[in-house]
C-alpha cells in the first residue's frame, strides 16, 4: 500500500515538472522524494528520468544525482539503469564542453546496453558519439556512426531516431560543403518530421544553414525565423537568433542584424559555450562594419573575459573546496590538542618524565617515517614527471605528424577540381570520393580547353578518375606528380586524343622519377575521357581502368576495355589506344578506380567484385545523379560493415 501511494505521489509530482516550468523549489521537492524511496530499480528509473528533465536547467545537481544513480544501479546489478545513467552523464558532459569525458560516458553506456541486450540503446549512444565527432569536424567518422545507428532505427521503425540521424548527416555534409547531399538528407528529415506530425526547430535551422552557404539569404532568413518562432527566446534558441543576425549582416542590413545578435547574447544568460563566444565575435565584426570600432573592442574584451572565466570559475570553486577542507581539518586538530592538554594535566608528576620520553620517541619515529615517506614521494613525483614529459613529447610529435598530414591534405585538395566548378561544368554528374586515409592516391581530374584547328576553335572537356601507386602519404605524393603531368600534356602540349595524352603523361612521369638515383617504378592507372562539346563526340583511353556507358532506356552496360599497362615504367610498353563514339542524349558514363570493387565485406568477408558493381549501376542509372551517389555510398558502407576500408575509392558518373 505504501509503495502504491508513493508511486502516485511521484507521478503527481513529476507531471507538472515535465510539463510546466522546472523551478528550484520543485527540484528540491523531487530530490526529497528520491531520498525517501526504497533503493530498488524503480528508484534508478525515476532518478534517470529526473536527470533527463533537469539536465539543461540544473546540470551540476543532475551530475551528482547521476553519479549516485550509477553506484545504486551497479549495486543492484541493473544494467539498463547503469547504461541510461552513463548516457545522460555523456549528454551533461557534452553540454559542458568536456568532450573526452562525454565520449567516455557514452562508451560506458554502450558497454552496459550490450550487457542488457538493448540494441536500440546501443544505437542511440552510438548516434550521440556521432554528434561528438560532428562537433569535432571528424565528419567521415560521424557519418559512419550515424549510418550504423540508422540501420537499427529503420529496423525498429524508430522515426524520432531517423529524424535525428538525417538531420545530423545533413550537418556533416554541409561542413564538407557537399551541399547537394546535405539538402537530400535535410529533406529526408523534413519528411520524417511530417510523418511524426511535429516540428523540430533544428531541422529548419540546419536547412537555413545550407541556404546561407548557397548565399540564398532570403530563404535562410525564412527558415531561421521558423526555427526561432518554435524555440522562442530561451537560451537554447540563441544559435538561430545569432545566425539570423548573420544572414542580415551578409545582406548589409546592419540595423536588423544588431538587435538579433544582442538578443542572442542576452538570452544566453550566464551559459558560457563556444556558440556564445562565437556570437560575441560576430557582434564585434558587425560593430566594426558599422564603424563602431570602440564598441567592437568592448565586445572582443567581453569575448576574452568569457573565455577566461570558464577556467577561472572552475579554479575558484576548487580553491573554495580546498579552503573549507583545510579549515575543517585545522579546527579538528585544535580540538584534539586541547583534549590532550586537559588529559595530560591529570597525569601525576611522577609519570611526566616517562611520558615525555615516550612522546619524544614517538616523535622521532614519526619524524623518521615522514622523512622516508617524503623521500619516497619525491622519487614517485620525479618518475611521474618524467613519464608525463615523455607522454607530452610523444603527443606533441604525433600532433606535428598529424598536422603535417592534414596540411598535406589541404595541398592535395588544391589539385582537385572544386566541387562547385565541377557541377557548373558538368551539371548532371556526381563524384563518390572516399580516401582510405587522410590523404589519398586516388584523384579526380577536370580540365576545359579550347583548341584551334583547321575548322576553327573547338571546346573540349577532359575528365578522369585516376589511381596512383599506394595510398596515404606515398600515394598522395605520386598523385601530385601524375596530375601535373596530365595538366602539362593538355595545356602545354595541346594534345586532344586521350591515347596521346596518356603517352605524353607516361613520358613525363618516367622522366620525373628517372631524376632520382633510386629505381622508382610508381605510376598510376587511369580512365580518361575527352568530350567535344559541340559534336558530342567522346574520345577515351584507359590504363588498366575501363569505361562503362549506359544509353538512356537501356538495361545493358557497354564496356570499353583499357590497355593492360600502367602510366609508368613497364616492360612491354606500347602506345595507348583511343576509342571514339558519338553519344546519344542522356547517355550516362562511369569512370572509376578499383577501390570500390576490391572492398572486402558482406557476411563472408569477400570482395564486392565488378559483377556486383555492374548490377548496382544498372539498378540506378536512370535516377538523378545525387541519388545515384547516395545509393552507391550506402551500398559500399553496408557491404564494408565493421571491416577496414582497404583502398581509396573514386567513382564518377556523368550524364551527357
Amino acid at each position: 500500500m505504501k509503495q502504491t501511494l508513493l508511486a502516485c505521489a511521484l507521478a503527481c509530482l513529476l507531471f507538472p515538472v515535465l510539463s510546466l516550468s522546472q523551478t528550484d523549489k520543485q527540484l528540491d521537492s523531487i530530490l526529497t522524494v528520491c531520498s525517501k524511496m526504497k533503493d530498488d530499480t524503480n528508484k534508478v528509473i525515476f532518478q534517470n528520468e529526473i536527470s533527463w528533465s533537469f539536465k539543461y536547467t540544473h546540470p551540476k545537481p543532475m551530475e551528482k544525482l547521476l553519479l549516485g544513480n550509477v553506484k545504486l544501479a551497479k549495486r543492484l546489478k541493473y544494467n539498463p539503469g547503469i547504461a541510461m545513467a552513463y548516457k545522460n552523464l555523456g549528454i551533461l558532459m557534452d553540454e559542458a564542453g568536456n568532450i573526452p569525458k562525454s565520449l567516455e560516458n557514452y562508451q560506458l553506456s554502450i558497454r552496459y546496453y550490450k550487457k542488457a541486450n538493448d540494441e536500440m540503446g546501443v544505437a542511440k549512444s552510438e548516434a550521440n558519439i556521432g554528434m561528438l565527432y560532428r562537433d569535432l569536424k571528424r565528419n567521415d567518422e560521424a557519418i559512419e556512426k550515424f549510418r550504423a545507428s540508422n540501420k537499427v532505427f529503420i529496423q525498429n521503425n524508430f522515426l524520432q531516431g531517423q529524424l535525428l540521424i538525417y538531420q545530423n548527416m545533413s550537418i556533416c555534409y554541409e561542413f564538407e560543403n557537399e551541399l547537394d547531399s546535405a539538402t537530400v538528407y535535410i529533406k529526408k528529415a523534413m519528411d520524417i518530421m511530417n510523418q511524426l506530425g511535429t516540428v523540430d526547430p533544428n531541422v529548419y535551422g540546419n536547412y537555413a544553414n545550407i541556404f546561407m552557404k548557397q548565399k540564398n539569404y532570403g530563404k535562410a532568413i525564412e527558415y531561421y525565423e521558423k526555427a526561432i518562432a518554435i524555440m522562442g527566446s530561451s537560451s537554447r534558441g540563441t544559435t538561430w537568433t545569432d545566425n539570423l543576425g548573420l544572414a542580415y549582416y551578409e545582406q548589409k542590413q546592419y540595423n536588423k542584424a544588431l538587435p538579433l545578435m544582442e538578443a542572442s547574447i542576452k538570452n544566453a544568460g550566464n551559459i558560457y559555450t563556444a556558440n556564445i563566444m562565437a556570437t560575441h565575435m560576430h557582434l564585434a565584426n558587425l560593430h566594426h562594419a558599422m564603424g563602431n570600432d570602440l564598441a567592437a573592442f568592448g565586445v572582443l574584451k567581453t569575448y576574452i573575459d568569457i573565455k577566461d572565466s570558464i577556467f577561472s570559475l572552475e579554479n575558484a570553486h576548487q580553491l573554495s573546496e580546498l579552503s573549507k577542507k583545510y579549515e575543517t581539518e585545522k579546527n579538528q586538530i585544535k580540538i584534539e590538542n586541547q583534549a590532550k592538554q586537559l588529559e595530560s594535566e591529570k597525569i601525576q608528576k611522577y609519570f611526566f618524565a616517562g611520558s615525555m620520553i615516550v612522546f619524544i620517541g614517538l616523535g622521532f619515529l614519526l619524524f623518521r617515517s615522514l622523512k622516508q615517506k617524503n623521500k619516497a614521494n619525491k622519487i614517485i613525483l620525479e618518475q611521474k614527471s618524467l613519464v608525463e614529459e615523455q607522454k607530452d613529447s610523444l603527443e606533441y610529435k604525433n600532433k606535428e605528424i598529424l598536422d603535417s598530414i592534414t596540411y598535406a591534405k589541404r595541398l592535395q585538395d588544391a589539385i582537385l577540381p572544386a566541387v562547385d566548378y565541377w557541377h557548373q561544368t558538368l551539371p548532371e554528374s556526381f563524384i563518390l570520393y572516399k580516401p582510405k586515409d587522410i590523404v589519398a592516391g586516388d584523384f579526380y581530374w577536370l580540365e576545359k580547353h579550347t583548341v584551334v584547328n583547321g575548322t576553327g576553335p573547338e571546346e573540349y572537356l577532359f575528365f578522369a578518375a585516376a589511381d596512383c601507386t599506394g595510398h596515404g602519404v606515398p600515394g598522395a605524393m605520386v598523385s601530385v606528380i601524375c596530375c601535373n603531368a596530365l595538366n602539362r600534356s593538355v595545356l602545354e602540349f595541346n594534345l586532344v586524343e586521350p591515347g596521346k595524352i596518356l603517352d605524353k603523361t607516361r613520358e613525363l612521369v618516367i622522366s620525373t622519377f628517372n631524376k632520382s638515383v633510386e629505381n622508382v617504378k610508381d605510376g598510376m592507372d587511369i580512365s580518361l575521357g575527352c568530350l567535344n562539346v559541340k559534336t558530342r563526340e567522346l574520345l577515351w583511353s584507359g590504363a588498366n581502368n575501363p569505361l562503362w556507358l549506359v544509353a538512356a532506356g537501356s538495361n545493358e552496360i557497354t564496356e570499353w576495355k583499357a590497355d593492360k599497362q600502367p602510366i609508368g615504367t613497364y616492360a612491354d610498353e606500347k602506345p595507348f589506344n583511343t576509342h571514339s563514339i558519338i553519344l546519344e542524349p542522356k547517355t550516362t558514363i562511369y569512370l572509376f578506380t578499383d577501390g570500390y570493387a576490391d572492398q572486402f565485406g558482406g557476411q563472408n568477408g569477400k570482395k564486392f567484385k565488378y559483377k556486383q558493381f555492374k548490377d548496382s549501376i544498372l539498378a540506378i542509372h536512370d535516377r538523378p545523379m545525387a541519388e545515384q551517389k547516395e545509393h552507391l555510398e550506402t551500398t559500399f558502407e553496408s557491404w564494408k560493415g565493421e571491416l577496414e576500408q582497404v583502398d581509396d575509392v573514386c567513382v564518377i558518373g556523368i550524364r551527357i
